[in-house]
């Protein structure tokens, strides 16, 4: 339940240039529930919704990556010379994506984004399906396969038997093991399975706190091997004979993966 001196800050009209409708001061997930429970929030309050800058935020970012694979595509099959392993694995990751956009527009028009009780009881299985279970297996397979695309284009690149090339397979294997376990780990934490998307099933699942602290140490690690791979092109470009404007446009556009 609330607090008493939290509910009063939330029911406590606003001192400052108070409007006609009256908003919470954000209030948590919890708190927005007891006081929707209680039938204490006012009629015209706006039901909270994450949703919509979830979807142009997805379908944006997947907008930018076609525009810059199309470019990819162009310039290496009609300009230069025909596609490579890494331009295949960084396609397939593309359509990973796909998937992956496809499946979180679909929870959100489910009502992911909003509070748990603005989302009808029965969508909420299909929410934890198709967006924590599947979606998360599908997103960690998009993030891991761009990566190895790119390890694979740093391995063509360096010389054999070189630090950059040892580098760039510690990077490939190391990553592909975490990612890959985690990808695995979404779908076995809980015993049957459908215990991941069903909360009411019988069975049990691993420690949430165990599961999440794995998940947030995969992701600092993805962190690092984007900086990593950004700055391997750099000591890869410099040494070539070419002009300092074409190295740094090189270098930069390969270390791109940095943002």
């Amino acid at each position: 339940m609330i607090p008493q001196n939290r509910l009063l800050e939330l029911l406590l009209p606003r001192h400052v240039n108070p409007g006609p409708s009256t908003a919470l001061p954000d209030p948590s997930s919890t708190e927005y529930c007891d006081l929707k429970a209680l039938g204490l929030l006012p009629p015209d309050h706006e039901i909270p919704d994450k949703g919509p800058t979830v979807s142009r935020t997805i379908w944006a970012f997947l907008g930018f990556a076609t525009l810059f694979l199309a470019l990819r595509i162009y310039c290496k099959k009609w300009r230069s010379r025909g596609l490579w392993w890494d331009d295949y694995v960084l396609i397939l990751s593309w359509l990973m994506f796909i998937a992956c956009a496809i499946l979180c527009q679909l929870v959100i028009n489910l009502g992911f984004g909003r509070y748990p009780c603005d989302i009808p009881p029965t969508h909420h299985p299909t929410i934890a399906f198709v967006g924590a279970t599947l979606g998360s297996c599908i997103s960690i397979l998009t993030i891991s396969w761009s990566k190895t695309s790119f390890a694979i284009t740093i391995l063509r690149l360096s010389p054999s038997g070189s630090m950059l090339r040892n580098i760039a397979w510690f990077v490939l294997i190391s990553m592909n093991v975490l990612m890959g376990t985690q990808a695995v780990v979404v779908w076995v934490k809980c015993n049957p399975v459908s215990k991941n998307w069903d909360m009411a099933a019988e069975g049990t699942c691993w420690d949430v706190h165990a599961t999440n602290n794995y998940g947030v140490f995969c992701g600092v690690y993805s962190g690092v091997c984007d900086i990593v791979l950004a700055l391997l092109p750099w000591r890869l470009v410099w040494r070539l004979q070419m002009r300092k404007k074409e190295k740094l446009g090189v270098v930069v556009g390969m270390s791109m993966g940095i943002l």
